[in-house]
């Protein structure tokens, strides 16, 4: 007997259960060592378990254990025994703990992920659901769990897309451990489209290896509508801009011309001149007004490109000085200019640093006084080249001067509004600048102290070949013949009497198919022609014209209100050589013309 005995503790003691013998009032009568060390009690035997067991039967159940270093879980089995005559039962102690510590922790994940608004999911290898929280179901249109763990998670997604998340975006979500994509999930009932940020990341296990998939994601829904919205806002109001800017030069153009054509008559009376002259300079003021504001809505989309070319910007700031003078003098204005007698060699658009400087001494001259003083200052400074436009006008306040390149920001102004502008030519100066490369400052000692505009630009070392770009004057006797096309007969007959006194031989059409008649007639050189036409417009009208025989050897010059780099694209696709936006500049369709045709034999 002691022998059998002997041979049951060595069996029991190696075993990781804990085996008990406890008699009918709990007095433990046998103990192995697992059983020791799972109630952290040695030695056990002859001490008073409270357990319960069953008196009547087997009984399976979890039970708390109570050790010096805390609660512990068990898994007990127990059954009647009679142990050396006495009746008692055998109880089996097997430990849970980590078990039910991970159970209580999936209980509080689940209670957390019910109670969250996001969807939350979870998957296996096989992309099997097999846990979706309350809000996941209700936002994808489930009713209940059941229905969603016998949906495969390609399912959630529309036919479209499912090949990519099957075979693009859970593959990489496999190599990185994690991806999130923006992509739409589609209501099992309603079929509708419903966006969510899609955040996956792999459950592995102890050892490492992905087991299945989870995923917290967000409905963006709303947030998708309102970038919608705004884009459509946005695109709307370029549309807007665009139209707006094609009205106002469209009238712009004539006004132009005949200023330009009073101007080549060379009227007698002095006041007519004047007049001449203000409706010039007025001229250009509203068109530098549509320019800039086209402008800011190109750069604060990121549309604006700069044609850059290496070029001296003494030369360019020398031409600009030129143009400020129109708008200096009749205020009866000192503008004190000291310029390098060398060249300073930068890499820039002409165009745009012309804009800049022209931005600077127009807000100089607007904002000081009759007979003020404007001062623009040129100098190298290392590797940059300064340009300082400085004025004795109303100066900036403290207040004002943080937020002074700011869109539409602008100083008190008077009722009035005597000095003009819509605040937005510093932003355009800024922006311009920095797309050089450069940087532009303010400063100023107070209101009323006037104000200093600096600007530092990149120049380019040693000696580099420079763009000549030249304004011939026209010539008087031209042979060339040109065809303007438009529909408007001041913009028509304006711009034909302005090339004609410029030496021009011109011929008018008011619509696309008069102007092929007369390509066959008149055979001309140059067709100036307007886009926005009533029937055909202007790019169907281009592409007629190069089908025709000899169409191909015309120039061919769109004249419109349209200026969009979309507009320039569309008209180089139907075939236009250049595209010039209205009001009509002379010189520059001048150039173009005796550029073309300057080794035509006279």
């Amino acid at each position: 007997m002691v022998t059998h005995r002997y041979k049951l503790d060595l069996i029991l003691d190696t075993i990781t259960d804990g085996v008990l013998v406890v008699d009918s009032q709990g007095v433990v009568l046998y103990a192995n060592r697992a059983a020791e060390k799972l109630l952290a009690r040695s030695p056990i035997v002859g001490q008073l378990l409270a357990i319960p067991v069953n008196p009547d039967k087997n009984s399976y159940q979890d039970i708390n254990l109570i050790r010096p270093d805390g609660l512990a879980w068990a898994e007990m089995r127990s059954a009647p025994l009679n142990w050396d005559g006495q009746p008692g039962y055998v109880i089996a102690l097997r430990d849970i703990t980590e078990r039910k510590h991970i159970e209580l922790e999936r209980q509080k994940f689940v209670s957390l992920a019910d109670n969250s608004m996001e969807f939350i999911g979870m998957a296996d290898m096989n992309f099997i659901p097999f846990y979706i929280n309350e809000a996941g179901m209700r936002l994808v249109g489930l009713d209940s769990l059941e229905q969603g763990v016998r949906t495969p998670v390609r399912e959630f997604f529309f036919p479209e897309d499912q090949r990519f998340i099957v075979e693009e975006f859970f593959p990489r979500v496999v190599r990185e451990g994690h991806a999130d994509v923006e992509i739409r999930f589609r209501h099992f009932k309603s079929g509708d489209a419903i966006w969510i940020h899609y955040n996956v990341f792999t459950i592995k296990d102890s050892t490492g290896e992905p087991i299945g998939f989870a995923t917290v994601s967000r409905n963006i829904s709303v947030s998708k509508q309102v970038k919608a919205a705004l884009h459509e806002a946005s695109q709307r109001k370029d549309e807007f801009l665009a139209m707006l800017a094609h009205e106002l030069r469209n009238p712009l153009t004539p006004i132009n011309n005949a200023a330009h054509i009073l101007d080549r008559l060379k009227l007698e009376d002095p006041r007519l001149g004047w007049a001449t002259e203000v409706i010039k300079r007025q001229v250009k003021h509203l068109t530098h007004l549509v320019d800039d504001l086209l402008d800011v809505s190109r750069i604060a989309r990121g549309k604006i490109s700069l044609k850059k070319e290496r070029l001296d910007l003494v030369e360019v700031i020398k031409a600009v000085l030129e143009t400020a003078r129109g708008f200096i003098l009749p205020k009866r204005q000192s503008l004190d200019v000291r310029l390098p007698e060398q060249p300073i060699r930068v890499e820039g658009d002409p165009v745009r640093l012309s804009q800049v400087l022209l931005n600077l001494l127009d807000n100089a001259s607007k904002y000081s006084p009759e007979k003020g003083r404007i001062e623009v200052n040129v100098q190298l400074l290392g590797a940059e080249v300064e340009i300082r436009v400085q004025d004795n006008g109303t100066g900036i306040s403290p207040e004002l001067l943080p937020t002074i390149f700011d869109l539409f920001q602008q100083g008190t102004r008077t009722l009035d509004r005597s000095q003009g502008g819509l605040g937005i030519g510093l932003t355009l100066v800024k922006q311009l600048v920095e797309l050089h490369g450069g940087q532009v400052t303010a400063s100023s000692p107070g209101a009323g102290l006037g104000s200093i505009f600096s600007i530092r630009l990149p120049t380019l070392a040693g000696t580099v070949p420079l763009s000549v770009s030249e304004t011939p004057k026209p010539s008087l006797d031209t042979g060339i013949r040109v065809l303007v096309v438009d529909d408007d007969p001041d913009v028509r007959e304006s711009t034909a009497l302005l090339l004609g006194l410029n030496g021009y031989e011109v011929r008018t059409a008011d619509s696309g198919e008069r102007a092929i008649t007369l390509i066959d007639t008149f055979r001309p050189d140059v067709v100036l022609l307007d886009i926005g036409m009533p029937g055909e417009n202007g790019y169907q009208v281009a592409q007629r014209i190069r089908r025709l025989a000899g169409g191909g050897d015309l120039l061919l010059i769109a004249l419109s209100g349209y200026g969009r780099t979309e507009d320039l694209a569309r008209s180089r696709e139907a075939g236009f050589d250049h595209h010039l936006v209205k009001p009509l500049n002379l010189n520059v369709l001048c150039n173009l013309m005796e550029t073309e045709f300057a080794d035509r034999p006279s």
